[in-house]
């Protein structure tokens, strides 16, 4: 029975009634010690698209919170499940709050594209409950099918995703723009239009780049006959002593601790010749000397004999 008549406006009907909850909804929490009060929430609007497949009398308010700067709202669906979805939830502030003042209700999970909105009353009598978080089961939350609105189901909005990377959500009318060598195509089969992208080569779709002089420069395509990776990347691998630093226009090498060439092997084939050379050159330094020695004696004795065979000389 309505405490009082006040007037026959709707939100100030509902602030004495249970609307937008059920008739036959308990309103209780599941400690029992807290009741929603009618005049907290006096209406609420949620749409939900047809194909979801789901009973518009099988949405509930699972939670209310109650915090000292405002209030949080939570709506949920009754799957059958031990964790039924939460399909959206609504946050209050209490410092901007003035009475029968709407608020929007964004959808999450399944229902992420749907909107909706929440009024809400006078907030004292749900000051007096205190700060905390009260816990609705299906029978004591359960919203009156008027509230929510099957609706089908349209795009909304659109996201790009690279990668990882997804921009903001695009609203609104949204025009495809063809790139280079992409073709855009509307098509109808089966009495159902759709729109087909190809990726094309020289279809004369872009404008053919005008460099300076319209000249056009023949591209690398082999170094020392090796052909790049498929994505046509070269590798150039220096190590510990060449390294390769890029300069205007090219790349520069540089050796910076001058790596040998040989290895062990080579070097000690050229350390045995150079000590056979080493033990020839001393084996003719000896020979030089003694052949020095036989020339030197051999010339004292031929001179020698020459003076010994010339005769006195008479004054």
């Amino acid at each position: 029975m309505p405490q009082g008549n006040w007037n026959l406006e709707w939100l100030n009907h509902n602030s004495q009634r249970a609307y937008p909850l059920a008739e036959d909804a308990t309103q209780i929490d599941s400690t029992g010690s807290f009741e929603i009060p009618d005049s907290f929430i006096v209406a609420l609007y949620f749409p939900v698209h047809a194909g979801l497949n789901v009973e518009p009398d099988q949405f509930y308010i699972s939670s209310i919170s109650v915090f000292a700067t405002g209030y949080n709202v939570a709506i949920s669906y009754n799957d059958g499940t031990a964790a039924p979805p939460l399909v959206t939830a609504a946050n209050i502030a209490k410092s901007t709050h003035t009475e029968n003042t709407s608020y929007a209700l964004a959808g999450s999970g399944g229902f992420d594209d749907s909107v909706g909105k929440l009024v809400l009353g006078n907030t004292d009598d749900m000051d007096v409950a205190g700060a905390g978080q009260y816990l609705f089961d299906y029978a004591a939350g359960k919203l009156d099918p008027d509230a929510i609105r099957p609706m089908l189901r349209g795009v909304s909005s659109i996201s790009l995703i690279q990668g990882s990377d997804e921009t903001e959500k695009i609203y609104g009318d949204v025009e495809l723009v063809a790139g280079s060598n992409i073709r855009l195509t509307r098509l109808t089969s089966g009495g159902t239009e759709f729109i087909q992208i190809d990726a094309i080569q020289g279809e004369g779709l872009i404008e053919d780049c005008i460099c300076e002089g319209d000249e056009t420069a023949t591209p690398i395509l082999t170094i020392n006959g090796i052909h790049p990776t498929d994505q046509g990347n070269f590798t150039l691998l220096g190590n510990d002593c060449m390294t390769i630093d890029t300069i205007s226009h090219g790349l520069s090498f540089e050796d910076v601790c001058s790596e040998p060439c040989c290895g062990c092997k080579e070097l000690e084939a050229i350390t045995q010749d150079l000590e056979r050379f080493g033990a020839a050159a001393s084996t003719l330094q000896n020979f030089i000397n003694r052949l020095e020695a036989e020339v030197t004696q051999m010339s004292a004795t031929v001179l020698g004999s020459r003076l010994n065979d010339q005769g006195c000389v008479e004054c």
